[in-house]
């Protein structure tokens, strides 16, 4: 039997790949899931018509999902907490200055990621041991199975779209004028270094199967009400329908070991606290990286052995456009990124720096009345004129010109706890404000500016993107993994998620983090 752990991304790509090749899967998993009040909202929205849904339904799955006046948010699913549920009990860490993102959901983290998805280059991964061409029939394995809309622009000139059947998403009308301005000035905006498109977002634009598709209802960061944006529990679904598959809930694996040719898993069970133990073939690891390194150190018994975990520092920068298009606030359109920019600048990184612009959501709004108070009906009218004109930038930078931060295994009594700590790189800042400054030099080109005074740059590890604990070598040594994920001293064991990813490019990690997880499950055969 062939085990793999997590039903994140990484977790149902790679028991996609081991399945396509005839082979029989049990996936363990902790498995928390939405309660069934919400869960019935959410059913009940699906099936109802936009025009028709109850607005006390929407309130409810709004809940926990804040804005603040840094701009960034606590974001809630349908008004749950569930993907971050139990994360101390089993999990238990000290953390100190970091925003790790940590789940033990079905499907991972993707239950509140913003759904972008534009691949690596090989410029930024040249400390990788292997390239993209070997990546590339691995992205196409993966949008066999998951929804991308998207555009044919120049953007796929340096970023390949490895779909044949995307579709497209009918872009906000903030973003559309943008767009314009965008296009008049291409070349110009091309000499310095910027390159542009609509965003690629893991969505399904059209109703399929009885879905309806994007309705364009603007509750993107809400969660969304009719499973358009992806889930990889959706993929964990059509699994199960695999007679080769198997799905086990409530298993919190702790540590695993090889003898004799085989894997022994050991875990606890979520609902009684019950010691089980699994004995398998060979196991996939693909938890997250916070989950995963515990896994394995635990494994390993290396205590206070302190590893670095790479980060893609993210930062936002709002910007004002010279022009406002109005009524945004009234506008039916989806509210995750619509466009993506892509800064190439030596001067300030020799990596692609990720710009992903956001047009109106009404977190937006709530932010400005969290600042104004009892006082908002006094401005409507001039707020109202500033959101008719607002974006944001939510940028991320290449983990080598980003902060890291450290992870440790602290032995305590019979128990352990890890041990979390920024280390931060002095130059983020100066990177951040540098590209500040260079959108403030071509606003002109943008027919925007950028805001001065109120750029946001929160803890390592806010933005999601980190990994590398375990990186992969060609010749790895200890606390690092072959090209397959498998840790120095194991052959049944690997890892599959972005734990062993040498470093953190500034492009989304999810699609690059499934792609992997593929090919290391197409491998079976030649280990």
């Amino acid at each position: 039997m062939i085990y793999v752990v997590g039903s994140g991304p990484a977790g149902v790509s790679c028991a996609h790949a081991l399945l396509c090749k005839g082979l029989e899967v049990t996936m363990l998993d902790s498995g928390l899931e939405l309660a069934n009040d919400r869960a019935k909202i959410v059913e009940e929205l699906s099936k109802t018509n936009l025009d028709s849904w109850n607005p006390n339904l929407i309130k409810t799955i709004k809940g926990n999902t804040i804005a603040n006046t840094s701009g960034s948010f606590s974001k809630g699913v349908y008004g749950s907490n569930f993907p971050q549920r139990d994360t101390d009990k089993y999990i238990p860490c000290e953390i100190k200055n970091v925003q790790p993102r940590i789940s033990l959901a079905k499907g991972g983290l993707s239950n509140i990621w913003g759904a972008a998805v534009l691949p690596y280059t090989d410029e930024d991964i040249i400390d990788w041991p292997i390239s993209i061409k070997e990546l590339t029939p691995y992205y196409e394995s993966i949008f066999s199975f998951m929804d991308l809309a998207a555009v044919s622009d120049d953007l796929k000139n340096k970023f390949p779209l490895y779909s044949k059947n995307h579709k497209t998403l009918r872009t906000s009308n903030q973003a559309s004028d943008l767009l314009k301005d965008l296009d008049s000035n291409k070349d110009s905006l091309k000499s310095k270094g910027f390159l542009y498109g609509h965003s690629r977002l893991a969505v399904n634009p059209e109703p399929t199967n009885g879905t309806q598709g994007c309705v364009y209802c603007g509750l993107c960061h809400y969660g969304c009400p009719t499973s358009a944006i992806y889930n990889s529990s959706y993929t964990l679904e059509e699994l199960k329908k695999n007679r080769n598959f198997r799905y086990i809930k409530d298993i919190i694996v702790q540590k695993v070991s090889e003898s004799n040719g085989k894997v022994s898993i050991s875990a606890i069970t979520r609902s009684k606290d019950e010691s089980i133990t699994f004995t398998g073939d060979r196991v996939y690891l693909a938890c997250g990286v916070i989950s995963t390194t515990k896994i394995m150190l635990e494994s390993l018994e290396a205590f206070d052995k302190e590893l670095i975990v790479k980060d893609s520092q993210w930062f936002l920068i709002p910007l004002i456009r010279y022009k406002k298009s109005p009524g945004v606030i009234n506008e039916n359109l989806f509210t995750l990124s619509q466009l993506f920019i892509e800064l190439f600048d030596p001067a300030l990184s020799k990596n692609t720096i990720n710009l992903q612009l956001y047009t109106y959501n009404d977190l937006f709004l709530s932010a400005i009345k969290n600042i104004l108070g009892f006082t908002y009906p006094l401005f409507k009218l001039p707020v109202n004129e500033l959101l008719d004109r607002l974006l944001l930038i939510m940028g991320y930078l290449h983990s080598d010109s980003s902060s890291d931060f450290t992870i440790k295994l602290q032995k305590i009594n019979t128990t352990s706890k890890l041990l979390i700590k920024s280390k931060i790189n002095k130059s983020v800042v100066k990177t951040i404000n540098g590209v500040y400054k260079k959108i403030y030099s071509n606003r002109d080109l943008f027919n925007s500016f950028p805001i001065p005074g109120i750029t946001s740059i929160p803890k390592p590890g806010y933005g999601s993107h980190s990994g590398g604990s375990f990186p992969m070598k060609t010749n790895p040594k200890e606390f690092e993994t072959d090209i397959l994920g498998r840790p120095t001293g194991f052959s049944k064991v690997h890892i599959v998620d972005a734990t062993i990813f040498p470093s953190i490019p500034a492009t989304t990690i999810t699609l690059t983090v499934m792609a992997n997880a593929y090919r290391i499950g197409s491998a079976y055969n030649e280990t």
